[in-house]
Formats: C-alpha cells, structure tokens, sequence
C-alpha cells in the first residue's frame, strides 16, 4: 500500500509580545494520505515560559497526544475503509485554538474531527488550560475556593438559557454541571469562563457545541485569589 507522509514547517504564529511573561505560540503541520485516509493534524507548541522545563514538558505532551490519535486513526481507518461511500476516505483534522494567553495563564482547544463512514463525521473538543505562573495544568475545580462553584455556575447557566431563550430553545436536557466539565472550559479573550457542552450531549449533532460563557468578574467571589487575575483586563 501506498502512504505518502509530508511533515510541514512549523507556522510561526507569533502573539506579538502579546502575553504576560513573554508566551509565544507556533503551529506545525503533520499530514499523510493512504489509499483509504486522510490526516492533517497541527501540532501547536510554546516559548517564553519562565520555567522551561515544564514548557518542554508541556510542548512534548501535546506532540505526543497528536501523534497517538494519529497512529489510532490510522488503525481504525484501516479496519473501517470499507464502510466509507465510494470514493470517500477515512478522514481525521486536528485544529487547535488559542482562546487567552495573558495574565500568567494559557487556554488553549484541540479540536478533532474524524470521519469512518455513516452520515456524518464526529468532533470533539479536547480543551488544555494552564496556569504558566504556576507551572502546572488545572482542572475547574481548581480555580474555585470550594465546591460551592457548581451550585453558583448551574445558576448562572440557567439565567443565561432564560436570558436568550431562542439561542438555547433546542435544548433536549436541563445543562448542568458534570464531571466532564473538570476539562470542558476555557477562558476567552472576553474574560468569560466558558463551559461547553460535545455535541449531542444537550441537542443535535448540527446544533454542534452549546457553550455558555460565564462572566469571570461575577465569578471573582468565588474563585481563589491567585486566579482572579483572570478577570484583568491588559
């Protein structure tokens, strides 16, 4: 079988001395086609950590996990290529998303799509946020003072499909607060701590993610003060 496999350049996509401490992001490309696939995948990694050991650490993570999807996407195109319409690949897309990079702290999306065969492909969105002055990645419990915030979040939430009722009128369930939040959030560059939903989880796979953006300075209260900063704008 014939396999082409091309590994780009990295991009650099500089963020003019846009962030706090210096951080600076670039993009690379890795991309191969089969006989029965198709992958593109970005690889997204950074610079101008103060600590550059967890900065490798971090940048080797993530190439790894691209890596690993990958290798796992080319098995199971494999095992699934003859379910795929003729003339129709297996495919897999990795994008990723800066969504803030200031004050200390990074929020960053994978966003993978892959497609088998069937009506229509999945994605899903694979969230990182890391707090750079502390050298670590965090889950949402970790900005909050106590476990009160899920009672706080699940009532802003639900203000919010009151407040906009045509933008959350397709909804098949109440939104609340699961496990799976611990990692589906990021913070945006309008200062909103925003939590999604994958898709079918609350509607239909076209309505695609349902996010509700929660305003950081109403959230200041409750969250512990080395991440209020959060909330400040540069």
């Amino acid at each position: 079988m014939l396999r082409r496999l091309f590994i780009l350049g990295a991009a650099a996509l500089c963020l003019c001395g846009c962030a706090v401490g210096g951080i600076r992001s670039e993009k690379g490309m890795k991309e191969y086609e089969t006989d029965y696939s198709s992958v593109r995948a970005e690889v997204i990694s950074f610079d101008g950590m103060e600590d550059e050991e967890f900065e490798d650490a971090l940048n080797e993570k993530i190439e790894q996990s691209v890596e690993s999807d990958m290798i796992a996407f080319d098995s199971e195109a494999s095992d699934s290529s003859e379910n795929v319409r003729m003339g129709n690949k297996c495919i897999m897309e990795i994008n990723w998303n800066e969504e803030y990079n200031k004050n200390g702290f990074l929020s960053i999306v994978e966003e993978k799509y892959t497609y088998t065969g069937g009506a229509h492909g999945a994605t899903v969105r694979i969230p990182r946020n890391i707090d750079v002055s502390g050298s670590k990645e965090i889950e949402l419990k970790d900005l909050f003072e106590n476990d009160a915030y899920v009672n706080t979040l699940n009532r802003m939430i639900n203000e919010l499909v009151n407040e906009h009722p045509e933008e959350y009128k397709d909804l098949w369930a109440k939104p609340e607060i699961q496990q799976s939040h611990q990692t589906d959030f990021y913070i945006n560059d309008d200062d909103k701590l925003v939590i999604f939903f994958q898709p079918y989880e609350l509607s239909y796979y076209a309505r695609g993610f349902v996010e509700f953006p929660l305003s950081l300075e109403e959230l200041g209260g409750y969250m512990k003060e080395e991440y209020r900063r959060l909330a400040v704008r540069e």
